[in-house]
């Protein structure tokens, strides 16, 4: 009895090593090509929904301060909301390219698939993917979102901005697999019914904005297969109830308007004292969760400004140690069950 219950309670310990190292194991990502059908960029109420995207000052980070956009209907002026261009959003497995000719006379560009154009200081700015980069001249990566578990993540190297006659690669990975400043991995979720968010940053090389930081954050539904057109576009999530906020910042007296397409000092200047942003476009998540009650596979889900956490990797090491950590388990309680069975004879 007494040798056996010990070889039992050897086995029993190395499978539990091994089923606790099983949960650590990571699937590899499956890529999800098709169509990632964007929601449209909603500010009410001191807060933002959808799509939109930030730029962030060179001497800040992830949280700020950003440039602020005269052009922007919001509140607060550092957010730009996007809406889906003309294929319904952005797509995976496919390059969207911008057209040859980019801009029209005035400088505004003209590509319009992945997202409609949008102004900024008074000249129309757009993405594309492109197979090449027009600023460096390198080849890309194709256009790829993967999933793992619910969380996303992906190859937009491809990505540019046309703007006021120039261009700027606003991918992530850059073109060459870089990730150069403060350009952060592409990273997001996405639930049983498709709805998602995908953020990643990009520092711009070169140009008026050098040095500058742009913060995409894309929400909506993934409805894979082949660009559809056609589909039904996603209805903007309803506004949250009003909430008290401070007023408004009063113009700083003395302090010109940014002239149109030149984002300058000037512009820049436009931040609050003290380099800090204003106020903040993330809702309450306290108002959020009482005012929206969400419902697996509603649209509303997609729409709603989250924050992300980082993505963890584990190392691949982890595995084959804790697998060897199970056979030397096994090995010792079988070599102590011997030894005691040795003495007992």
């Amino acid at each position: 009895m007494g040798p056996t219950f010990s070889r039992l309670s050897g086995v029993a310990a190395a499978l539990g090593v091994a089923l606790l190292a099983a949960p650590v194991a990571q699937a590899e990502p499956t890529p999800l090509n098709g169509l990632f059908a964007l929601a449209p960029g909603v500010c009410a109420n001191g807060a933002v929904t959808g799509s939109f995207f930030r730029m962030i000052l060179p001497t800040g980070d992830a949280g700020g301060p950003y440039l602020q956009n005269s052009d922007s209907h919001c509140s607060d002026q550092t957010v730009t909301p996007l809406s889906a261009g003309t294929d319904g959003g952005l797509v995976s497995g496919s390059y969207q390219p911008q057209p040859d000719a980019a801009f029209d006379a005035a400088g505004n560009a003209r590509s319009g698939r992945v997202t409609t154009p949008v102004r900024f200081y008074g000249v129309d700015f757009a993405t594309a993917t492109n197979p090449t980069d027009p600023q460096t001249g390198s080849g890309t990566g194709r256009p790829e979102i993967s999933n793992s578990g619910g969380q996303l993540s992906g190859d937009l190297s491809s990505l540019g901005v046309t703007w006021n006659n120039q261009v700027f690669n606003q991918g992530s990975p850059k073109p060459g697999g870089g990730l150069p400043g403060k350009t952060s991995p592409v990273h997001g979720s996405i639930d049983g019914a498709g709805n998602f968010v995908i953020e990643w940053t990009s520092q711009i090389v070169g140009g008026p904005f050098n040095n500058f930081t742009g913060l995409w954050h894309l929400a909506g539904q993934y409805r894979g297969g082949p660009v559809a057109p056609a589909a039904a576009p996603i209805a903007a999530a309803p506004p949250a109830p009003a909430a008290a906020a401070a007023p408004p910042a009063a113009a700083q007296p003395g302090v010109a308007p940014a002239a149109p397409g030149q984002p300058g000092a000037a512009s820049a200047a436009s931040i609050q004292p003290g380099g800090a942003p204003a106020a903040s476009a993330r809702p309450d998540s306290a108002s959020v969760a009482s005012a929206q009650q969400i419902a697996h596979g509603d649209p509303v889900l997609a729409t709603r400004t989250i924050d992300l956490p980082a993505r963890q990797h584990v190392p691949v090491w982890v595995i084959p140690v804790l697998v060897l950590v199970a056979i030397v388990a096994a090995g010792v309680f079988v070599k102590a069950d011997a030894i005691a069975g040795r003495k007992r004879s």
